[in-house]
């Protein structure tokens, strides 16, 4: 008799992944042959004649560009019946609804009935948690941890906010970047050796003077990227240091200031062009790396209204390779649980926990696009807040344009 090798538990994951990112770009092709502008789960309901609940599973798995997004909004085998009917009448062409009707029938074989315990394959597919008690007992694991680490290292903040601002398009469909990120209620604790708390955008390409960098150069003395006037006063070399780390530079908070006293950091720095937006959409994934224990960051997108969505950021919580070389080298970067998701915000505005902040956010968001040459009425923004993100973890917003 032969003998069958049971089938391993990344083998089953790298399906249902490509499975549900099959399912996506489908479901996103056949949809814009029949709502080609439509803006928002509501609109794509209402442009489908659909209820509410479907309307917003089928907007989430078009617009979602993540396999966790695509497989919890799943709508069941009815639910399917409808949205294809629907598409069918709008006059979505044959060859699209063709590719949907197999695209739905590989996701529904590899979440099928044959896999006994399908809501833990589809939590861990998902890298998220099913119900609210998980949900709460992470959250609570998180801010122990945060706690721990506080108080092993020496060091915590409050929040770090950080945006990155994209557009507008210019000749050629080139592109520019900014990033502008504020730090509130940094401190040390006790002395201890300096520590990494902004690594800078200068690893992007390796044509700095073709990519008009106008920001992140080591200098002799200070530090280029820091915004003085919207930073605690007397925050100087004195207790920050610009240090070289690979391929960029990082600005590292020095033992000097460990006197007890939380301070404010903001930067600001913009690349005057960082990619070519072709007709073939092109995928981006933004990594925003958590290196102090920290009570809650805000993570953000802006795009200028040049720049063309294919859908919505998608948010993931991921393992520092730093941290785990040897799961980087087997399976890629390590998923970890996020309770949150990336929301559409059209104006600067904070979380209630971090109103105090808004005017500094205001104030240096308004300068990246500014440096970017718009103004900032004319961006549209994605915001993901996370309480006590593991430290160590990298927050990523992917999304095609």
């Amino acid at each position: 008799m032969s003998k069958v090798t049971p089938t391993t538990f990344d083998e089953t994951n790298a399906r249902i992944t490509a499975a549900a990112l099959q399912l996506h770009c489908a479901l996103r092709e056949a949809l814009e042959r029949v709502l080609p502008s439509v803006d928002g789960a509501r609109a794509c309901g209402r442009g489908l004649s659909l209820r509410r609940n479907l309307g917003w599973q089928v907007y989430a798995i078009a617009r979602h560009a993540d396999h966790a997004s695509v497989i919890s909004a799943l709508p069941k085998a009815r639910g399917w019946e409808l949205v294809l009917a629907s598409l069918e009448r709008g006059g979505c062409p044959a060859k699209p609804l063709k590719t949907l009707r197999e695209a739905i029938q590989n996701i529904e074989g590899q979440l099928g009935p044959r896999n006994a315990n399908r809501p833990l394959l589809r939590a861990v597919a998902a890298g998220a948690l099913d119900t609210p008690a998980q949900r709460r007992a992470m959250l609570r694991a998180r801010a122990n941890a945060t706690r721990s680490n506080e108080f092993l290292h020496g060091i915590g903040l409050k929040s770090y906010i950080s945006s990155i601002v994209v557009g507008p398009v210019g000749a050629s469909g080139k592109v520019g970047m900014a990033a502008a990120t504020s730090i509130h209620g940094i401190r040390r604790t006790r002395p201890g050796a300096a520590w990494p708390i902004y690594y800078t955008l200068e690893a992007h390409q390796q044509e700095e003077r073709d990519r008009g960098v106008t920001t992140m150069k080591r200098a002799a003395k200070g530090i280029p990227a820091l915004v003085p006037d919207l930073s605690s006063p007397g925050v100087d070399a004195g207790c920050l240091r610009m240090h070289r780390d690979g391929e960029t530079h990082v600005v590292e908070l020095l033992d000097r200031s460990a006197n007890g006293e939380p301070i404010d950091l903001a930067f600001l720095e913009h690349l005057k062009y960082v990619a070519t937006l072709q007709e073939a959409r092109a995928h981006w994934r933004l990594l925003f790396l958590m290196t102090t224990p920290t009570e809650r960051t805000v993570t953000e997108v802006w795009f200028h209204r040049s720049v063309k969505l294919a859908n919505d950021p998608s948010a993931m919580l991921m393992s520092s390779p730093n941290l785990n070389r040897r799961v980087l080298a087997d399976h890629g970067m390590e998923r970890l649980p996020l309770e949150a998701i990336a929301v559409p915000v059209e104006r600067p505005a904070l979380p209630t926990a971090l109103r105090r902040h808004s005017k500094v956010h205001e104030e240096l968001l308004a300068r990246a696009a500014k440096r970017l040459g718009a103004p900032l009425s004319e961006f549209r923004g994605f915001q993901l807040a996370v309480p006590n993100p593991p430290w160590m973890s990298m927050v990523a917003m992917a999304f095609d344009c």
